[in-house]
């Protein structure tokens, strides 16, 4: 391994344990805030992705937190995180739906 390499791994690790803490904290807007800064650089980070879109989903951004997911799905089809998030999302706009037709 590099030393490059080695740096953007600890690079990696540092951002992924903030925007892990931000949340922990509920500090929902900072932690997507983090997760975009780490998805900015490392555009194919699954975890990152999962962790944007429970922020979103926190933050009542549901269609966003719906594409996030579902780019984490997309990078891992075996993503069980972003495949049961999404279909709780799913569940949650059919409810909406459902009860706004009354």
């Amino acid at each position: 391994m590099t030393y490059q390499t080695e740096e953007k791994a600890r690079l990696r690790r540092q951002r992924a344990e903030h925007a892990i803490q931000m949340a922990l904290d509920s500090r929902w807007e900072e932690a997507v805030a983090a997760n975009r800064a780490i998805i900015g650089t490392f555009p194919n980070d699954v975890e990152a992705w999962n962790r944007l879109g429970k922020a979103l989903s926190e933050l009542g951004q549901y269609r966003d937190a719906r594409e996030a997911y579902s780019k984490s799905y997309s990078l891992d089809a075996t993503n069980t995180i972003a495949k049961r998030n999404l279909e709780r999302l799913a569940a949650l706009v059919e409810a909406v739906h459902r009860f706004s037709s009354r």
